[in-house]
C-alpha cells in the first residue's frame, strides 16, 4: 500500500510532459526522465544554497559520481508530474540523494532517481568540503530526513 504523500519529502520540482518529450510508443522518452531528475537536482542545489550564483562566486559545484533510474510507470504528453527529493545521506564532500518522480495528478509512482554527488572545486580541480552554510543547510535535511522510510529501490544493482 502507497504512502499517503504527506509523509514523503517536499516537491522539489513540477513540469509539464513536453510533447517533444514523447517518444515512438507515446509516453515519456527515457532521456527525458533523466533530464527531469537533472532539473529536481538544480532544485535540490538551490535549496542548499548552491544556486547559480554561489557556483559563480565561489567556482564550487557538485558532480554527480553514480546514478541509477527505475522506471515503474508511463507518462505521456501534457500529463503533470512532481518530483520529491529525500537525502538517504552526506558526508564533509557527498550526498546520497533519492528522488521520487510521482504523476502530478493521480500520485502514482513514475520512476525513481538515486545518485552521489561529488561537492567539487573547479579551480583545484579535486573533490573538497562543503562550506560551512551549505553544510548546516544540508544537515537539517539530513536530520529531518531520517525520519523517512528508505525507499524500496535504494541500492538496488542491475543483474540477470
Amino acid at each position: 500500500m502507497p504512502k499517503p504523500l504527506m509523509n514523503l519529502p517536499p516537491v522539489s520540482y513540477r513540469d509539464r510532459v513536453r510533447a517533444e518529450w514523447v517518444d515512438y510508443n507515446g509516453h515519456m522518452s527515457e532521456a527525458y526522465y533523466v533530464l527531469v531528475f537533472g532539473y529536481a537536482t538544480d532544485a535540490f542545489y538551490d535549496l542548499i544554497g548552491m544556486d547559480d550564483a554561489y557556483r559563480r562566486r565561489s567556482s564550487r559545484s557538485v558532480y554527480t559520481l553514480e546514478s541509477h533510474i527505475n522506471y515503474l510507470h508511463e507518462i505521456g504528453q501534457d500529463e503533470e508530474l512532481a518530483v520529491r527529493t529525500q537525502v538517504l545521506g552526506a558526508d564533509s564532500k557527498r550526498v546520497h540523494l533519492f528522488h521520487h518522480m510521482h504523476h502530478g495528478e493521480q500520485g502514482d509512482l513514475l520512476a525513481t532517481s538515486e545518485l552521489m554527488l561529488l561537492h567539487v572545486d573547479a579551480t583545484i580541480p579535486g573533490a573538497i568540503p562543503f562550506a560551512p552554510e551549505v553544510r548546516a543547510r544540508l544537515d537539517k535535511i539530513v536530520e529531518a530526513h531520517t525520519e523517512l522510510p528508505r525507499p524500496r529501490q535504494a541500492g538496488r544493482s542491475i543483474g540477470l
